[in-house]
């Protein structure tokens, strides 16, 4: 097992690992947004800037690709993009409503009963 903490004074330590974002599973997002919020909490990082360099350094290539496209034109620094909203968008109220009055004939039902 990996050692992830570094003695910084004699009695506080810092978490140096944070493993990357499985981009193949976006519904995990929200999992490891919540964690990566204990992750800069219990290494005191509190300040907006440092929070976005800290996700940006370890949420791996793919993620990172996906933030600055996102944020494009202007870099990930200059603008503010939900990741949930890309991973997990809300669905479509219009298709929602489409699902819910949706009549299908099923199978044996003659015309008339449909």
């Amino acid at each position: 097992m990996r050692n992830n903490l570094v003695n910084t004074t004699t009695d506080m330590k810092t978490i140096t690992h944070f493993e990357e974002f499985d981009t193949s599973n976006p519904a995990g997002w929200e999992e490891y947004s919540e964690r990566l919020v204990f992750f800069l909490e219990a290494n005191s990082i509190r300040e907006g800037p440092r929070r976005l360099a800290v996700l940006c350094s370890v949420c791996g290539p793919k993620t990172y690709s996906i933030i600055k496209s996102l944020t494009s034109p202007d870099p990930p620094r200059l603008r503010k993009h939900s990741m949930k909203n890309h991973f997990m968008p809300r669905p479509s109220e219009v298709y929602q409503r489409f699902l819910y009055h949706r009549r299908l004939q099923q199978p044996g039902e003659g015309v008339a009963a449909y």
